[in-house]
Parts: C-alpha cells; structure tokens; sequence
C-alpha cells in the first residue's frame, strides 16, 4: 500500500465513525435521561407522599416507578 491509499481508508473510516456517533441515542444519552427521569420521579413521589396524607398510594406508585427507571439504567450499565 503507499501513502495516499492508507490516507484514504483512514479518511473513510473516520466519515464511517463520525456518522455511526451522531446516529440516534447512544446507550449514554438513554441513561442520562433515564437518570433525570428517576430523580424527577422519586422527587415528585416524595412530594405527593407527604402532601396527600389521605392517599399515600399514589406517592409509593410515583415512586415506584422512578425505581423501575432506575433498574433500567442498571441493567444499561452493567449488563450490556
């Protein structure tokens, strides 16, 4: 091979990296938003926990779903 033949695979392999990069959700980006929708969620549940005494349910349910979001990103992060 000489110098302008591997000059220009590496050109190709560097437009092939840039556009598989920018190709929709990376695994990161999902357990970011995953992470964000746990906080807001278990912060929420919190709040309608101890502001609705009456129906302390629907606090534990907020929750509860925030800790599911949370289990998602676990398996994200460590099993694939």
């Amino acid at each position: 091979m000489n110098r302008e033949e591997i000059e220009k695979l590496l050109e190709e392999s560097g437009r092939k990296g840039r556009k598989e990069h920018h190709r929709g959700l990376s695994r990161d980006k999902i357990r970011n938003l995953l992470n964000m929708l746990f906080l807001a969620g278990a912060a929420i549940g919190i709040i309608l926990y101890f502001a609705l005494p009456e129906s302390r349910f629907t606090g534990l349910s907020v929750i509860g779903i925030a800790m599911l979001l949370k289990i998602i990103e676990f398996f994200l992060r460590f099993m694939l």
